[in-house]
């Protein structure tokens, strides 16, 4: 081919790659523009809201106040210490319980493999507040379990320290999100190879060293996905605590909807949002590091 015709291909080809390289463009233009209007935008207004601007000699002021008033306030360090120990305690719960559930869905269930997973789908669809109203009427004063240890004679009346504490609240937010834990782990184990571990078992290893050394290590992506949907939302989750905790189990997700819409305080409730979601992000942060999305090591 001469360099004249070699010159008039490529003038051929330019329209061609440029239209090329504006595809992906207009595709993506769309989402983009969904997720800056549904997300950014109100976080942005969130923060505007935060700082409030105060009027004041016919200026606007912004002001730090709210974030200095829940970061100093001694009430919102007791609610987030409580917070993160209701939290990390039920993901940590979530995890003992789906770790093994995951592997015996991937590895171990054989044809019960699919009606596994559907039952945790079929378990999540119920309402959440049904289920929590569910363990109401299982641990409540008048509830079932206080009924049948009556019942048989082993109690003389009602326990209340059953309902409205801290470890109520720990195991109704286990049960209610135990799906989007076993999921992902379960959807990161499909892809392992089971020789594996038959290999590690040939070569003399016990259960622990092909978990530490084999399972965990090539589940961590979805250890990184469970976290992501599960441990970030517990922080905010403000329906169970209020329906079972009690003062015991008071969290931030209540504080946040007590700032806003009972006591009317649009900027500490803001501010207290967004440092809520700058906490996932650290979260997320660590997670994605201690997972080791694209570089796992054993």
């Amino acid at each position: 081919m001469t360099a004249v015709q070699e010159v008039i291909a490529a003038e051929r080809a330019a329209p061609e790659q440029r239209r090329g390289g504006w595809l992906p463009a207009g595709y993506l233009s769309v989402p983009m523009l969904v997720l800056v209007l549904l997300v950014l935008v109100p976080m942005f207004i969130l923060f505007l809201i935060s700082v409030g601007m105060e009027v004041g000699r016919g200026t606007s002021v912004w002001s730090l106040d709210a974030y200095a008033s829940i970061l100093t306030d001694p009430l919102y360090r007791k609610v987030a210490i409580t917070t993160i120990v209701i939290a990390t305690s039920a993901m940590l719960i979530q995890l003992v319980i789906g770790v093994p559930l995951a592997y015996v869905m991937a590895f171990k269930s054989g044809r019960f493999e699919v009606p596994l997973l559907l039952g945790l789908v079929v378990l999540d669809e119920l309402n959440p507040v049904v289920r929590v109203y569910a363990w109401r009427m299982l641990l409540g004063r008048n509830g079932i379990i206080n009924k049948f240890l009556e019942s048989i004679g082993v109690i003389d009346q009602p326990i209340d320290a059953l309902l409205f504490n801290q470890g109520t609240v720990i195991v109704v937010l286990s049960t209610g999100w135990i799906t989007y834990t076993v999921i992902p782990l379960y959807a990161a184990m499909k892809a392992i190879d089971p020789t594996l571990f038959q290999a590690a078992a040939d070569l003399g290893a016990g259960w622990w060293t092909m978990t530490r050394r084999i399972l965990l290590p090539l589940a961590a992506p979805g250890i990184f996905v469970a976290v992501l949907l599960v441990y970030i939302p517990l922080f905010t989750d403000f329906a169970t605590p209020t329906l079972v905790g009690g003062t015991s189990g008071y969290m931030l997700g209540q504080a946040v909807n007590d700032l806003i819409l009972q006591q009317g305080d649009l900027a500490r409730g803001a501010a207290l949002s967004n440092l809520l979601l700058l906490a996932s992000g650290v979260v997320a942060a660590i997670a994605f590091r201690l997972a080791r999305i694209n570089k796992l090591e054993a």
